[in-house]
């Protein structure tokens, strides 16, 4: 059984051979990775040019990974590569990105942060215009589907497309338009969906198997957003993408990521009929209660802690973490474990490991811990 079976049974809500794995890392993790394992470089010129994935898929295979992921849409510009001498760069959105260096343990890398917002001024949107999404170089995708499309599970990641994007159209604005310039933000968020929706519809034409959306609105125990809000603004925006999405395969899955506490929107998510729920970070939602409560109509994505038990416990508590979600997540399929974010630069190389190594000693269907 090859990777993309492996997850199209456990999307189906079965159970493959055995339970599927996905990481991602940091590019500074990455490079750490390549050098340390002397892993080939032949998909850096898949990538289109500029960006500096997330993902490289040398080391997805590497390590055995069974999807792999394509960063498109207003996401994507989260890592793109500096001109010499500077310290930020603009979007075709017009949104400046600068270069946030960071220090750890185990090395130096950089994040980058939003420094200007181009509707950050309220008349700003009467001359706006957006990037046309038939002008976004997306051809790389085709390479990817020839070299990896028959034995990976190809997921297309449009993150960034709802709340997200208005965030970073706006700025610190956004979350006051929500309550008393709603037209304004209904607005914006019609412009953002239809980009990404565009982007999507080709995506799916290429023949990707799975489109991700992402917008993050919990914090550590509660919304950024109150569910009405949700139900006003996003609930609407999804619940169209998804289904148009579908509507142009009907095998598609559709994925959605929300850091922290969103449980009292769990329901409107399975209404407007998602797939996958990404990350279900441990420290905020129980993913043994998620199964237990929504496994019959969401699939899980994620479960394992990137904020604690990764970077800061020992081997065994990693693998003690991995036993508790297969055991409590996997049975009946639906299931994709992973770390609940990019693996950062202060996760041990030896908790990696010992991610991997419980994963493929534990994660065998019939599952028998």
């Amino acid at each position: 059984m090859n990777s993309k079976e492996r997850l199209q049974i456990a999307f189906d809500h079965k159970e493959p051979d055995r339970v599927p794995v996905q990481v991602s890392f940091v590019p500074e993790v990455l490079e750490k990775l390549k050098l340390k394992y002397k892993i080939k470089k032949d998909s850096d010129d898949l990538l289109s040019a500029g960006v500096v994935s997330s993902i490289d898929y040398d080391v997805d295979v590497y390590f055995g990974h069974d999807m792999l992921i394509l960063d498109v849409g207003m996401g994507s510009g989260y890592y793109r590569k500096f001109e010499p001498g500077k310290d930020t760069y603009t979007t075709e959105w017009g949104i400046t990105w600068k270069k946030m260096p960071y220090k750890t343990r185990f090395g130096n890398g950089y994040y980058t942060e939003i420094v200007g917002f181009p509707l950050a001024e309220d008349d700003a949107l009467d001359s706006y215009i957006p990037p046309d999404p038939e002008d976004e170089d997306i051809s790389f995708v085709d390479d990817v589907m020839r070299t990896y499309g028959k034995d990976y599970y190809i997921c297309g990641s449009l993150a960034c497309s709802i709340l997200e994007a208005f965030r970073y159209l706006r700025g610190p604005k956004a979350f006051e338009d929500l309550l008393i310039n709603k037209e304004f933000a209904h607005k914006v968020m019609d412009m953002t969906v239809n980009y990404h929706l565009k982007l999507g519809y080709k995506l799916i034409e290429k023949g990707v198997d799975m489109i991700w959306l992402a917008d993050d609105v919990g914090s550590e125990h509660s919304m950024l957003i109150s569910p009405e809000v949700f139900r006003e603004f996003m609930k609407p925006r999804l619940g169209y993408m998804i289904s148009e999405f579908k509507k142009k395969n009907k095998n598609i899955k559709v994925a959605w990521h929300s850091d922290g506490y969103i449980v009292p929107i769990l329901d409107d998510l399975i209404e407007i009929g998602l797939d996958v729920l990404n990350p279900i970070q441990p420290e905020s939602m129980d993913p043994s209660w998620i199964k237990k409560r929504y496994g019959n109509n969401l699939c899980l994505w994620g479960t394992v802690s990137t904020q604690r038990t990764l970077p800061y416990g020992k081997p065994e508590d990693v693998e003690n973490e991995v036993i508790n979600r297969i055991k409590n997540c996997a049975p009946g399929g639906g299931f994709l474990i992973g770390p609940t974010h990019n693996i950062q630069l202060d996760v041990p190389e030896e908790n990696l490991l010992a991610f991997y190594d419980a994963v493929k000693k534990y994660g065998v269907y019939p599952v028998k811990i």
